[in-house]
């Protein structure tokens, strides 16, 4: 998790390496590999926390929105009172995803395949054909949920884990991402959710991550200009960029 607290901020300058050190890189088959994608999404993507949006991306009830990462589809949502949750976009049923598009506002999320549908909290509304049946339980077929944590700033991370907890609290690897002293100039409820933009490409996920953390740019070499790296370096993941509601 070094890379991704350097990412964030936490991690100060690099420091200097020995010229006749040997060159630190993962293997090259590991950028191609897919049974070591495979590894990383069950030691990784399903039980690591993701910094996945800003809770101004939700600000209605009924908000949402779908990710697919890794492979793994989700939503994220803000229920009636106000609370975000998130769930896999996977129906009881036949596994059908719940929703198809990209984000919208719903109060109930029905599966197109056979009719079931869910409340914002994942508790399972209606089963045609199934709900009557002797035995059905159907608060026991509701969306499968997701971990949410919302840090201090509003960011909301997941995690996976299928766990009643996860097995790795959120602050065993963030605690304290979230008091940074730069933060202290920025009232995140002054902000509102603006635009998201994406970048698609048929490469593995390091390779994005390895390229932003470049470090010929000025804009991400500590020895060039510091403070500016530290912001530059933020946020990696696909995010919304934030527009303030006065100048």
């Amino acid at each position: 998790m070094s890379l991704l607290k350097r990412y964030l901020g936490l991690a100060g300058a690099a420091p200097a390496q020995d010229p006749k050190a040997p060159v630190r890189a993962l293997p090259a088959s590991w950028y191609t590999s897919q049974d070591m994608y495979e590894l990383e999404r069950r030691a990784i993507f399903s039980r690591k926390w993701l910094l996945t949006t800003h809770k101004s991306r939700l600000p209605n009830p009924g908000d949402w929105v779908k990710y697919d990462v890794a492979g793994y589809s989700f939503i994220v949502v803000q229920d009636r009172k106000g609370k975000i949750n998130a769930f896999h976009n996977v129906c009881r049923h036949r596994a059908f995803p719940v929703v198809t598009s990209t984000h919208g506002n719903s109060f109930i999320f029905s599966c197109k395949y056979h009719g079931w549908s869910y409340g914002l909290s994942g508790n399972l509304a209606k089963a045609p054909g199934y709900q009557d049946l002797e035995g059905f339980d159907k608060s026991q077929n509701g969306l499968f949920p997701i971990h949410v944590h919302i840090d201090k700033n509003g960011f909301i991370w997941l995690n996976l884990d299928a766990g009643e907890t996860p097995e790795i609290p959120w602050g065993e690897d963030f605690e304290g991402v979230d008091e940074q002293q730069r933060f202290e100039h920025y009232n995140f409820e002054d902000y509102v959710y603006d635009h998201t933009w994406e970048m698609e490409g048929e490469y593995n996920w390091k390779i994005l991550a390895d390229n932003y953390n470049e470090q010929r740019p000025p804009t991400s070499n500590t020895s060039v200009n510091p403070q500016r790296n530290k912001s530059q370096r933020a946020f990696v993941w696909r995010q919304p960029t934030f527009g303030p509601t006065h100048p």
